[in-house]
């Protein structure tokens, strides 16, 4: 027990006159000699009336939490001015030291959240709350917004939660947080089943048109049924990425969403595509899908827009009234024929890249395989 004693802080505000300095103050008692303390924490760096008197608030809930959380103003110094960053603040340092390290692609993705959590944070009159105050309760507030509020389900909910928790991890890796306040903020359950994949008669229609009228953006889809790429991969691979030797596809770190350097197998089927598409030859650093919206030809400069691939499938969709797939229905459709010609969920989790094979077994469910053959037996 804590044998320690404080009076209630209060805010000295000097009538409002900011050109005094202003403090929290309260006595606190130890070893029977009471002291009074007195703490700033840079309050009085702020000039503006309005903005001291939002941080002079901010300081006082934040020296109230500090000391029910058994913080002694006399011996723990280095706690008694800790660093005064709010959490937007600390935020955005951490999205900065990643930046040079993650895709533009990432960055964005992270740089979106935060900029939607900021929002709330001011909505809330949260933001100027320090870092080290912001608590699980705080972080309920949050996700219950964005489920009631924003409508997030599972797995956009999901995905927040993981990549904000990637940015309040890191603080407690450097000392400025004991826990992350979305340790308690559980997972939702996840849609399931929404990966579609081509009917024979859909894809063998889509052939025939594409051989005839598209015959490069044919190639493509070709590329992802195989490979399984992202399309912000595909737009980013060269001659030089193809190592024809091992029959492998190098996907460099800059392009590949893990950022590490992965690679994929080249199968006998896509072997013949790209045999057929003589790009063997050409430099090395040519970009195998470049040019313009409806250009998918190899050349020198790299394709801008990850959505041609999409508005495209959508064009041919509507030409042939093929209803159901996307353009990424033909890495879904893959990864079928793949699961169903091996029946081994390893075989897949290394041709998608993924990172551990739980992660292929969800997907693999999606898309309603994972048949146990021995129950089919019984």
């Amino acid at each position: 027990m804590n044998n320690q004693k404080y009076t209630y802080p209060k805010l000295c505000t000097r009538s409002g006159d900011i050109t005094k300095q202003w403090y929290v103050y309260f006595n606190f008692t130890e070893d029977g000699v009471k002291k009074q303390i007195r703490v700033k924490r840079g309050l009085n760096l702020v000039k503006d009336l309005k903005e001291r008197k939002r941080e002079a608030a901010a300081l006082l809930q934040a020296v109230i939490i500090d000391l029910r959380n058994g913080w002694n103003p006399i011996t723990d110094m280095v706690e008694a001015e800790p660093v005064n960053r709010t959490v937007t603040e600390a935020l955005n340092s951490i999205l900065a030291l990643k930046q040079s390290t993650i895709t533009v692609r990432s960055y964005k993705t992270y740089k979106d959240e935060i900029n939607l959590f900021t929002k709330w944070l001011v909505s809330k009159r949260y933001d100027k709350l320090y870092v080290h105050n912001f608590t699980d309760a705080h972080a309920r507030q949050y996700f219950d917004y964005l489920i009631l509020e924003k409508k997030y389900k599972g797995k956009t909910f999901n995905g927040h939660r993981s990549n904000l928790n990637v940015f309040f991890n890191a603080l407690v890796e450097r000392k400025e947080l004991k826990e992350s306040p979305l340790k308690g903020i559980k997972k939702r359950p996840e849609e399931r089943g929404k990966n579609t994949t081509f009917s024979k008669s859909d894809e063998a229609k889509f052939i025939e048109y594409a051989k005839k009228h598209e015959l490069n953006f044919y190639y493509a889809t070709r590329f992802i049924k195989y490979c399984f790429f992202r399309r912000s991969e595909l737009v980013g691979i060269k001659v030089k990425n193809i190592h024809w030797e091992n029959k492998t596809i190098v996907v460099d770190s800059e392009i590949s969403k893990s950022n590490r350097q992965e690679s994929i197998t080249i199968s006998k089927s896509l072997e013949k595509i790209i045999l057929e598409m003589g790009i063997l030859d050409l430099h090395p650093e040519t970009y195998i899908f470049s040019g313009g919206r409806n250009c998918f030809e190899p050349g020198p400069t790299k394709k801008k827009r990850v959505d041609d691939f999409s508005d495209k499938q959508n064009e041919i969709n509507k030409i042939l009234g093929i209803t159901q797939g996307t353009f990424y229905s033909f890495k879904h459709t893959g990864v079928c024929e793949l699961y169903n010609l091996t029946k081994d969920a390893y075989s897949v989790m290394r041709q998608c890249r993924h990172t551990d094979l739980k992660m292929t077994q969800i997907y693999l469910r999606s898309l309603g395989l994972g048949v146990n053959e021995d129950v089919r037996l019984w």
